[in-house]
């Protein structure tokens, strides 16, 4: 006979999370869903009216880990809508702030799954010292570039606020090299970790599609050419059922009618012919990103043009065109949506990585021990609050209307 198993909220995960997982009389999942309890706090809404200009602050609050990563979507899903292109070394500092962010937040996954992989307490804190050092130079990278360590104010539309100096340029190289020399003691210990872990072979697998736009950067030409098309989306009701929906707090979205997996394992299996499955061959493609960020970051740094301009301004104010900005972010594809008309937003809309991921998480915990389950979210190391911004309220009448991403009513 089929029981219900519920973990909330779930423990060492960015926000609150749930699962509501159907098991059999062994404790095997057999239906697994994963969902958000995080309240709602309504960014897309506040955005229509305002000023373009206000779009990227806005969204880079959605949360304190990843910043850049919707500063970057939001101001290219207005240079799309308005007919803006950054100039080539703005474009390449804005990467370098991105590849600092990601710097930094891809050894924060490390600590959370800390205790899944290593039981002593001294190697753990010896890990965190490391894990920390790194983090710190990430952040400074995004200070430089960016303008301040957390929120990026010198992503703008059209660029980047302002170029770094030479100097500036020379002591971020240097942290760059300094970072590399720390992370090859780490990844050598997390692979021996991750050697030594216990964990059922196959735990995590899936056959649901991945999507990824960039091996690094993101693409929001990639996205509109060869996602978009096929994008749709449900509310919670309708796909977790009446009795789970009704406490969901994130639109589902899909790709040719279901759920994909983004990030990580996305970017390295589309780019780099990555063919391994599940949460242990997650956690190892994070080990592999954090190598390629570190020579990128170090390519950008030797051809950077400190004397070069790094914005252009926009010339028009907007005509209502759907504009898409995508940013990989850590976590994932990143997908921001905007309109402008006569320079203000007349539409708004965020598609976050772990938006994505939320109903792959549930997928992905399917065919094992229900005690497995949280194994397999901490592998997609899930920000939860930056996917969730909306909320749907009824008492049998209509209070609100909602508008897909094409902008239409639902």
């Amino acid at each position: 006979m089929a029981e219900r198993v519920v973990i909330a909220p779930t423990t060492r995960n960015e926000g609150h999370g749930k699962f509501v997982l159907e098991v059999d009389d062994e404790g095997i999942v057999t239906k697994g869903h994963f969902l958000s309890l995080v309240l709602v706090r309504g960014f897309e809404k506040f955005l229509v009216g305002r000023a373009m200009e206000f779009a990227p602050v806005a969204t880079s609050r959605f949360c304190g880990l990843c910043p850049p990563t919707h500063a970057t979507a939001s101001a290219e899903a207005i240079e799309d809508s308005i007919g803006v292109t950054p100039p080539r070394q703005g474009l390449l500092l804005r990467e370098l702030c991105n590849l600092g962010n990601h710097l930094h937040d891809h050894p924060l996954q490390q600590i959370l799954i800390l205790p899944d992989f290593v039981p002593d307490a001294e190697m753990q804190k010896d890990a965190i010292i490391r894990i920390q050092k790194m983090r710190k130079i990430g952040q400074q990278i995004c200070e430089v570039t960016g303008g301040e360590a957390i929120h990026s104010p010198h992503i703008r539309i059209g660029g980047m606020a302002k170029n770094i100096s030479e100097a500036a340029r020379r002591k971020l190289l240097e942290k760059v090299r300094e970072y590399r020399s720390i992370w090859e003691e780490q990844r050598q210990f997390m692979e021996g970790a991750f050697d030594a872990a216990r964990v059922p072979e196959g735990l995590g697998a899936h056959d649901m599609p991945l999507m990824a736009t960039d091996l690094i950067y993101g693409r929001s030409d990639v996205f509109r050419r060869e996602y978009y098309p096929d994008y749709s989306e449900v509310l919670p009701v309708p796909y977790y059922g009446e009795d789970i929906g009704v406490e969901a707090c994130t639109i589902i979205p899909m790709i040719k009618g279901g759920p994909v997996e983004v990030g990580p394992r996305a970017r390295l299996w589309k780019f780099r012919g990555y063919n391994a499955k599940g949460t242990m061959a997650l956690n190892r493609a994070r080990l592999i990103e954090i190598t390629i960020r570190l020579d990128r970051a170090e390519e950008i740094l030797e051809k950077l043009d400190t004397r070069a301009r790094t914005i252009n301004q926009p010339v028009t104010k907007g005509s209502g065109r759907l504009g898409i900005g995508v940013n990989e972010a850590p976590r994932g594809t990143n997908v921001h949506m905007a309109k402008v008309e006569d320079g203000r937003i007349s539409f708004y809309k965020a598609m976050p990585a772990t938006m994505w991921s939320i109903p792959a998480i549930g997928k992905a915990t399917e065919g094992f021990h229900h005690r497995w389950a949280q194994w397999v979210m901490r592998s997609y190391d899930p920000c939860i609050s930056c996917a969730t911004h909306f909320i749907i309220v009824h008492d049998g009448r209509v209070v609100d209307r909602y508008s897909d991403s094409r902008g239409g009513p639902v």
